[in-house]
């Protein structure tokens, strides 16, 4: 028995014979969060801690997880029965040995949460781009069929108190699944989905037979149905022998299908024909094509359930997207800047194809690349994925706790642009500097896209902060080249 799987049989024993002490490292992050919120749920005494606090660790100590800043030995306790740590901490982490030390199980926060989802009523998401979104559209609408719905989702969701809640006795638990870690492959769930798959998290899978290998080992697992975008080729080819399978999206041969598709700035409407039968018209508060397939995953999982389609149309009308999906963090002066989580270059063509029609005159860019291992296998991927920036700027590359790798680097990314990108990036070292650019060449009609997986969200935070100053943004003044006649933000 494989590492992850041995884990995962000790993590269902863990979650069947106790409800004793429990203590998280990693807490801030969305992932660990959302297990110590259904953990303590569960009953059992959970305590976590991080680096740092933010939003999350406030959230958990207000529903009572107690949560202290560092990560320290000290903090496994002779009456600790678990600890959880996220894939950032390393297995031989001073805190981690003292666990193994004294005899504590580790387990990583991915097998975890695989253990916790088995059961009956698990939807499981899996899949390269789109899975936040896609959760937390089901999550929707399961919430819409049965108060009592329950969910794990990798990102904030206006939708949801934070980023999990548990389910009740017999409600669906809309969980998404990451395979980042090759953790996807535990999954038994009664619906499974995934959306696409597009090789990524190189820092795991040495290749892409190996990546591909992971999403088989899911689908052979699922009980019931198995939920897939029909438009991508390598996720057909992936679960071409699942006699499960149903395929969504716009291709012809699709169970669940989208036609009559309209795309607009607000977002997209589509009508939708089950096994052929026309079913409605679908709206949806989400931009681009990406949305409308991701949509059409989640109905996929709601009619392979039997849930009513006039509800769960309904749930999608009123759908917010989590933080950092094409998020809004300024718009005056006839200026608007947005926020997203894309960092590989099928997610970054898809964000940018999604703005087109928003009626700008300039199209910026501001990209943290994310991971030494990824930049390095995908250089040659991402100056075409900006094709249609005027101007873009690129920050260092966001560790995640790797170390730099020769070919990862931005420097190195830098001349795959000069060999094959349409526009040539200017280099930004750090936030302020970033900051004070942007507001240096920002002109009225400007759409600047801020995009990354790292802590590029700081700059997104500072854009949000100035925003809500109505005395600061009440002084900008833009002059015809772009400078401020007033203070800058």
């Amino acid at each position: 028995m494989n590492t992850l799987a041995a884990e995962y049989e000790r993590a269902l024993a863990l979650w069947r014979e106790s409800r004793g002490c429990v203590h998280l490292m990693g807490a801030g992050g969305v992932g660990v969060a959302g297990l110590a919120r259904l953990l303590a749920a569960r009953g059992w005494k959970t305590s976590g801690c991080d680096t740092s606090v933010n939003r999350l660790t406030q959230w958990l100590t207000e529903r009572g997880v107690v949560v202290v800043r560092g990560h320290d030995p000290v903090h496994i306790t002779a009456d600790l029965d678990w600890l959880i740590r996220t894939a950032a901490v390393p297995a031989d982490h001073p805190e981690v040995c003292a666990a193994g030390d004294r005899g504590v199980p580790v387990t990583l926060r991915g097998v975890a949460l695989a253990a916790l989802a088995r059961g009956s009523g698990c939807i499981a998401v899996g899949g390269t781009h789109g899975k936040t979104t896609t959760t937390a559209m089901i999550a929707r609408m399961a919430r819409t069929v049965n108060a009592a719905a329950g969910c794990a989702i990798g990102a904030e969701v206006p939708d949801f108190d934070g980023v999990a809640s548990p389910a009740g006795p017999e409600a669906p638990f809309v969980v998404e699944a990451d395979e980042s870690d090759g953790t996807l492959a535990l999954y038994e769930p009664e619906i499974g989905v995934i959306t696409n798959v597009d090789y990524d998290h190189m820092e795991h899978f040495e290749n892409e037979q190996a990546f591909h290998e992971v999403f088989r080992s899911f689908a052979r697992r699922v009980r019931r149905a198995l939920i897939v975008g029909a438009d991508d080729a390598v996720t057909r080819a992936v679960v071409d022998e699942n006699i499960k399978v149903w395929p969504c999206g716009l291709a012809a041969d699709a169970k669940v299908r989208g036609e009559n598709v309209r795309l607009r700035p607000q977002g997209s409407t589509f009508d939708v024909r089950l096994d052929g039968h026309r079913l409605g018209n679908v709206s949806i508060p989400a931009p681009g094509l990406h949305n409308v397939r991701n949509a059409l995953c989640a109905l996929g999982v709601a009619l392979a359930l039997g849930w009513p389609f006039q509800a769960v149309r309904a749930a999608l009308v009123d759908f917010r997207p989590a933080r950092r999906r094409l998020e809004p963090v300024w718009d005056g002066d006839g200026i608007r800047v947005f926020s997203d989580y894309a960092h590989h270059p099928t997610e970054i063509r898809a964000l940018l194809e999604s703005v087109a029609d928003f009626g700008h005159r300039r199209l910026l860019a501001l990209f943290q690349p994310h991971r030494y291992t990824r930049t390095r296998a995908l250089a040659d991927r991402f100056p075409a994925a900006f094709d249609g920036v005027e101007r873009l700027w690129l920050m260092p590359v966001y560790a995640a706790s790797e170390l730099p790798i020769e070919g990862g680097t931005t420097d190195d990314l830098l001349r795959h642009f000069d060999r094959f990108g349409r526009v040539r990036p200017g280099l930004i070292t750090t936030m302020d500097e970033a900051w004070e650019t942007l507001w240096r060449e920002l002109r009225p009609g400007d759409l600047l896209l801020i995009i990354g997986a790292g802590d590029i969200e700081q700059l997104a935070e500072r854009f949000r902060a100035a925003a809500g100053d109505k005395f600061m943004s009440s002084r900008i003044l833009r002059a015809p080249h772009g400078r401020c006649d007033g203070p800058c933000p």
